[in-house]
């Protein structure tokens, strides 16, 4: 059986600035193996933009947007997303949008 060594981060971002979420990444890439041995980083939270064709949902993104912000957090779009991942460190990422709001991201060292 192969092992898989991973993180998995279910709608906690939103919740830090780019900062936090650069230094909570970087310290989950050095906790987790390469990719080739099976290691990678889920993310699961809101990707603004991801189902822009949907009225209700981009309303419904924008609310979560203002609301995060009286904590210092911040919904991102994909490019915001990605600036954060490659700063801390890996190499690779895939964004899928799957239900409403939500969208799993693939991190790998």
């Amino acid at each position: 059986m192969e092992r898989v060594f991973l993180n998995y981060y279910f709608c906690i971002f939103h919740d830090w600035g780019d900062d936090e979420c650069i230094k909570i990444l970087k310290n989950c890439k050095q906790a987790i193996p390469s990719r080739d041995a099976g290691g990678k980083v889920i993310i699961i939270d809101i990707v603004i933009g991801s189902n822009s064709s949907d009225t209700k949902l981009l309303e419904t993104q924008i609310i979560c947007d203002l609301d995060i912000m009286k904590v210092g957090g911040a919904e991102r779009d994909e490019q915001e997303w990605k600036k954060i991942f490659l700063e801390a460190g890996f190499k690779d990422y895939n964004i899928m949008p799957v239900l409403g709001l939500r969208s799993i991201s693939e991190l790998y060292p």
